[in-house]
């Protein structure tokens, strides 16, 4: 994030995007999650695309912190930065850390806040507080406050990483670390267009998809294709513009996992995934073939950037501050 003016353009584009999917039955917690067919692709749609997606987020998040942070007689002081409407930020707390959750949407704080307030196992959380602010202002009143700052899905909206690591060091106890789990989309190619837009024939033609996908009548349609299903994959419009915010994709893999290895500890790092996200909402099979079929997905997902076929477009990376 910049100046001002795009933080405001930033905080009313997701403002506009809360509003609209909490009037449409969205629900944003993990484990109260419901059906939601105002999603047609995203795996907020059901909450069996929740448990194999967010839910797995959080695990590798959580245990990134219990394995990493070791402290004595109090909780662990967890902020996580961009929380949006709070899924995560609500189930670490609810895992025994006490935690901020910050974000630049008032309406994703506001939401964020209705749904802790209601929530069922609130009495045996850590505490959990929420603000909208933009981290740059948090950070400068809270030097040494935090055992881990969490990013998911944040950092590559802020364009000066160099800026945005000095205020994480600044808000880290000694010792404490940096969890960061990130889409980068500056990484996808034509190749994963055209691979995922094989699987979008194949489960079509089989009715198992949640849009007819015909096969291409020429070479001229199947690349026209594949452009519109490229761009769609890196959040942009037909002429290469944001479609998300302002502030999305200002950093790419390389600007980030510069600014991290530089100023961190590198403690883990795992290439995550290449099309998984993008697909599971779409299935569209009956009873339990969804949930197999999704689970089967996100192996094949793994297994296929591990062999060098794919290129993974996000990675989990946990690095600590150095003393």
């Amino acid at each position: 994030m910049g100046s001002i003016d795009k933080i405001k353009k930033e905080q009313r584009a997701f403002d506009m995007q809360i509003e609209d999917r909490i009037r449409n039955g969205y629900v944003p917690d993990l484990r109260r999650a419901k059906k939601c067919n105002y999603f047609y692709d995203n795996s907020w749609r059901h909450p069996d695309y929740v448990e194999l997606d967010f839910k797995e987020q959080f695990n590798v998040i959580c245990s990134a912190i219990c394995d990493f942070i070791r402290v004595r007689g109090r909780k662990r002081k967890i902020l996580e930065v961009g929380c949006g409407p709070g899924h995560l930020s609500l189930e670490l707390a609810r895992s025994g850390f006490d935690v901020n959750g910050i974000d630049v949407s008032l309406k994703c704080i506001e939401v964020a806040e209705q749904v802790a307030s209601s929530d069922p196992w609130k009495k045996s959380r850590g505490t959990l507080v929420y603000e909208a602010v933009d981290f740059f202002s948090f950070a400068k009143m809270h030097p040494s406050a935090f055992d881990a700052v969490v990013f998911l899905g944040a950092l590559h909206h802020f364009k000066d990483q160099s800026r945005v690591m000095r205020l994480v060091l600044r808000v880290l106890k000694p010792g404490g670390i940096i969890v960061v789990h990130e889409p980068t989309r500056d990484r996808v190619t034509e190749g994963h267009a055209v691979f995922l837009h094989m699987l979008h024939v194949l489960l079509s033609l089989a009715k198992g998809f949640y849009q007819e996908v015909p096969v291409p009548k020429d070479h001229k349609a199947y690349k026209k294709s594949i452009s519109e299903l490229f761009q769609f994959l890196r959040y942009e419009d037909v002429k290469g513009r944001k479609v998300q915010s302002v502030n999305d994709n200002e950093a790419g893999f390389r600007k980030i996992f510069k600014a991290l290895d530089k100023n961190f500890q590198k403690l883990h790092y795992k290439e995550r995934a290449a099309f998984f996200h993008e697909l599971i909402g779409g299935l569209r099979f009956k009873n339990q073939t969804n949930k197999e079929l999704a689970l089967y997905l996100r192996d094949v997902d793994r297994y296929l950037c591990e062999l060098g076929v794919l290129q993974s477009t996000e990675f989990f990376f946990v690095g600590r501050k150095k003393t």
